[in-house]
Order: C-alpha cells, then structure tokens, then sequence
C-alpha cells in the first residue's frame, strides 16, 4: 500500500494522500510535514462519518469531494473501516485520480477474495507450533511450509500496529520477497521488509517486540 500511496501522488496536482482506518488511525501518509497525525486521525474520523452518511442517503456514493479555496480533499472507503483520502490542487486531474483509486480498490477486492498462495514444492505438512526450529532455519531460504508457519505470527503482530489489512500486507511482501534476490538471507530480510512496509518508529519497536521472543537464539 505504500507504494500506492506514493503513485498517487505523483498524479498532477495531488499533493499527497493518507491512508486511515477507523480502528488504527493513520496507517501510511505521504502528506506534507505540516500535517500532524493527530490533525490527520482528527481529518479521517471526520470523513468516515461524511462518507458513512452519505452512503446512507446515496447507495451508489463512491467518493466525496470537499472543495476549498485552495485545496480539494477527495476521499473514499477502498474497503469496510479502510479510508484513503487526498489533498489536491484545485487543477489537479480528476479523471486520473478516479481511475487510479478504481484499479486501487480492484486490487485490493481481488486480494481480499482470492488470498495469495505462496509458491512451493514442499509438500511436508507445516509445524504446530510458532517457533522457529534452529538459527539455520533463519538463514535458509523460507519455504512455503517455513512461510505458513510463520504467516499467523507475523500477520497477528502487524495487525496490532497496521490494522486488518496485515494478512494481505505479509502476503504482499512475502511475494515480493520471492522474487527478489533476498531470499538468501531468509527470513531476517522479510522481517526487514515488513519494518519497511510500517516506516514508522514507534510501531516498528512494538512489531519487533512481539516477534523477538519467538526468534531462535
């Protein structure tokens, strides 16, 4: 989501963009310095109510546009208590943006309906239990057996600090991880892609701390 985040600012005339849930608060931001989290969490409880009443009166309402002097805030609910909301230049393309937060929200859709399966020959049934075997383990490449192991772990940490989102998060970034040349360093690069993913201090310490004790010493 954050690279999403980031190409939608690069769309002439969005400023940025911030993604919010209800629950969380702001998950990933791209906005000016000025704008302050707690005037962004302020900025989206306020437009989850906008766009929940104005559902209420418009079924088909998909976003909401508020129009200021200088700036436009265009927002939508991409999924159930998952907002996205941009702040625009007056001139900024709409049709562009529309289009944009529609292919946005189809991925996301087709994500949530089909959960990715991690690629694999292993076809050895994976532990019970949530630890991690030996040292080795962390440094080999992870199978998918290794992935689904591991996967209830790490997607129960990050939905601590990134909300419901964290099943579909993980699975982003274990597919990139496959692709990638970094699977040589096993599952210490994951872990290093997820804190990546969270880009926030204070949230990463606490990932951190609920995955250690379950890191092999």
């Amino acid at each position: 989501m954050k690279q999403a985040i980031e190409e939608l600012k690069a769309i002439p005339g969005v400023v940025g963009a911030c993604l919010f849930g209800s629950q969380e608060g702001v998950l990933q931001c791209n906005l000016p310095g000025i704008f302050k989290p707690e005037k962004l969490t302020a900025v989206g409880q306020q437009l989850s109510r906008l766009l929940a009443a104005g559902r209420m009166s418009l079924n088909d309402m998909q976003d909401l546009s508020l129009h200021f002097d200088e700036s436009v805030v265009i927002a939508r609910e991409l999924h159930k208590g998952l907002i996205l909301f941009a702040l625009c230049d007056p001139s900024f393309n709409h049709n562009l943006l529309t289009m944009s937060l529609n292919l946005l929200q189809d991925e996301l859709r087709e994500k949530v309906e089909t959960p990715v399966v991690a690629r694999s020959t292993d076809v050895t049934a994976p532990l019970a239990d949530n630890s991690v075997e030996s040292a080795a383990g962390v440094a080999a490449s992870l199978s998918s057996v290794e992935y689904l192991k591991w996967k209830p772990l790490l997607t129960d940490a990050l939905a601590k600090v990134m909300g419901p989102m964290a099943g579909i998060i993980v699975d982003e970034i274990y597919a990139d991880w496959l692709q990638s040349q970094a699977q040589a360093a096993g599952l210490s690069t994951l872990l290093e892609m997820i804190r990546a993913e969270i880009d926030d201090g204070q949230k990463i310490a606490t990932f951190d701390a609920l995955i250690e004790p379950h890191l092999p010493s």
